[in-house]
């Protein structure tokens, strides 16, 4: 009876497999039959495309056309023989209003048309084939568009051709390459000239990988951008180009004048800027390091480590954590020395990072012994949630950071410098402490300086710099930063010289504990009575050294003995001595004025 079944199911199996089988060879083969006919009938169109009958270029605005004409039509400049590299700039969007194509519907899920009058930020990256007298160099790449306030516009893929004879460029940028692109891009030539070698070229690179493109049907209609350029004379390895940008079915035109031109500078210059931050960041961080195990050796014991804020050991390894994240992300540009030392520095970064939170622990474990020990009853709960808070905190700013440092926008860089502010607020607490405790004895200067000087290279570099690796717009609030650090540093060096609360006013500062007042009467009545018949008989006993305590005369300083602010009474050098390795009572463990 079980056998029937077994063997039905088993061949009902085998027939669907083949049924699947026979289906998928059928629409496999059907899609190469249309793929095949597209191919073709691609072909044939592409050849017998002419400049007069097909060319685009003649219905752009007048304006436009007129703009990019000149731009060709212009005397040959210092040409370059090769346009690869990195650019970037900004520039006011403007509607001609003279073309109707725009479609006037919703653009796909993550594209944007940038507004009319909005500054749009551009960032390319182009690869070119080295020039040939007297012929067209391919060129392919990137560019991103982001709006006046950093927001995320369109990334498109370029492809065109650069003239080397005259420094001239003519690209074409759609969000996703088909094979409709290399049409397109030959339609948008300038001349008869430029069309028939665009023509020629695209035929000798596409002939066997036409396949390889999307299909016309399966891209995304969207915002498509032709880019007429003229580069000029730039000093050394840079670029310098006027530009045309024109959407002709949104309508969106930037204009790049000889005023405000495309800057850019070639990949062996980026990478070797690259090299020469990463390096620098690198030997920053482990000077970090070596001024971090200096500091922490100075502070090994109980009382040397009170005397150090652990908020402000916290606000060190947040800015680590931040460092971590932009150089690991930093790793993955261009060229394998960059990336490598991108990577080493992330790492130095993460090192220095573990280093802080050892300190901080060391320092939280003495300030907080209630909250250390509650975080260990919680076992790895407890650390979990701790760390993806940590990471929470670093997710978040990072995403902030990215989104408006790169914009003029007043209000973002106002939100940006309040970020920043607060990250780089790490000393207050320490200031604070110095206030609470009247004193600054164990931070040492070379490691307030040092430590400052340090951690504002990388904000300093990329918002004060206008020739940084990141292409990021110099902001004029870093200054407010730089300054705002620097006196938090300056507050710090002198609370050391001249004290924990010189700045504050004497009628507001806290009252001092004073260690040589009169001791107390002894608790018990039998020694206060004997001590109140003899005043030369000891009336305490040192809990430190276990030896009876003299009390001096009332009219000469109490060198001899010292009284805590729980009126226990000891010898004044035993308590100085403990007190150096702990600031707290003997006896009971209330917390101790330093000296």
């Amino acid at each position: 009876m079980s056998w029937a079944p077994k063997h039905f199911y088993i061949a009902l199996v085998v027939t669907l497999y083949l049924l699947f089988a026979l289906g998928m060879r059928w629409i496999l083969a059907d899609a190469a039959a249309d793929r095949d006919d597209f191919e073709q009938a691609w072909w044939l169109s592409f050849r017998q495309m002419t400049f007069a009958r097909n060319s685009t270029f003649s219905a752009l605005p007048d304006s436009v056309r007129r703009s990019a004409e000149a731009l060709f039509a212009a005397p040959p400049a210092a040409a370059h023989e090769t346009i690869s590299g990195q650019y970037h700039g900004q520039w006011p969007v403007a509607y001609t209003g003279q073309t109707t194509a725009y479609w006037n519907g919703t653009l796909p899920e993550g594209y944007l048309r940038p507004a009319n009058s909005s500054n749009v930020a551009l960032e390319m990256s182009l690869d070119a084939d080295p020039a040939v007298r007297g012929s067209a160099s391919l060129v392919s790449g990137t560019a991103q568009l982001r709006n006046g306030v950093g927001t995320y516009l369109t990334t498109l893929d370029l492809q065109g051709l650069y003239w080397g004879d005259n420094g001239t460029a003519m690209l074409f940028g759609v969000p996703e390459i088909s094979a409709q692109t290399a049409m397109d891009v030959v339609r948008a030539m300038p001349s008869r000239h430029a069309f028939e070698q665009a023509q020629a070229a695209y035929s000798q690179t596409l002939d066997g990988q036409l396949l390889s493109y999307k299909l016309p049907e399966e891209v995304k209609d969207s915002c498509s951008y032709q880019m007429y350029l003229r580069f000029g004379a730039a000093p050394g390895e840079q670029y310098r180009a006027q530009m045309i940008m024109f959407a002709p079915n949104c309508d969106v035109l930037l204009a790049a004048p000889s005023t405000q031109p495309v800057a850019g500078v070639t990949d062996a210059v980026f990478r070797q800027k690259g090299t020469r931050y990463f390096r620098t960041a690198l030997a920053l961080v482990l000077v970090q390091v070596v001024l971090l195990l200096q500091q922490s050796r100075r502070t090994k014991t109980h009382a040397g480590l009170s005397m150090i804020s652990h908020y402000m050991l916290l606000g060190q390894v947040v800015i680590d954590g931040f460092g971590f994240h932009l150089h690991l992300i930093g790793s993955m540009s261009s060229g394998l020395i960059n990336m490598i030392l991108g990577f080493v520095t992330a790492v130095a970064y993460l090192f220095s990072m573990s280093f802080n939170i050892r300190y901080l622990m060391g320092v939280w474990r003495v300030h907080r012994p209630d909250s250390i020990e509650a975080l260990v009853s919680q076992g790895r709960d407890g650390i979990l949630k701790l760390y993806l808070r940590f990471y929470a905190v670093m997710a978040v700013g990072l995403y902030i950071i990215y989104e408006f440092s790169n914009t003029r926008d007043m209000s973002s860089q106002y939100l940006l410098a309040a970020i920043l502010a607060a990250i780089y607020s790490y000393w207050l607490p320490q200031i604070y402490l110095n206030v609470q405790r009247g004193v600054n004895r164990h931070l040492r200067v070379d490691y307030i300086i040092g430590i400052t000087a340090t951690r504002l290279f990388v904000p300093a570099y990329f918002l004060a710099c206008p020739d940084n690796a990141a292409f990021i717009r110099p902001s004029p609030l870093i200054w407010y930063l730089v300054a705002y650090n620097l006196a938090q540093a300056a507050v710090l060096v002198l609370q050391r010289l001249l004290g924990g609360r010189f700045f504050i006013p004497p009628p507001l500062r806290p009252a001092e504990h004073d260690y040589c007042a009169v001791p107390p009467p002894p608790a018990d009545e039998e020694s206060r009575i004997d001590a109140e018949q003899d005043a030369s008989d000891p009336a305490h006993t040192c809990s430190i050294c276990l030896m009876p305590v003299v009390a001096a005369p009332l009219a000469e300083p109490a060198a001899a003995h010292a009284v805590t602010p729980c009126l226990h009474v000891y010898h004044g050098e035993c308590l100085a001595s403990w007190m150096e390795i702990k600031l707290e009572c003997p006896v009971c463990r209330t917390p101790l004025p330093p000296t």
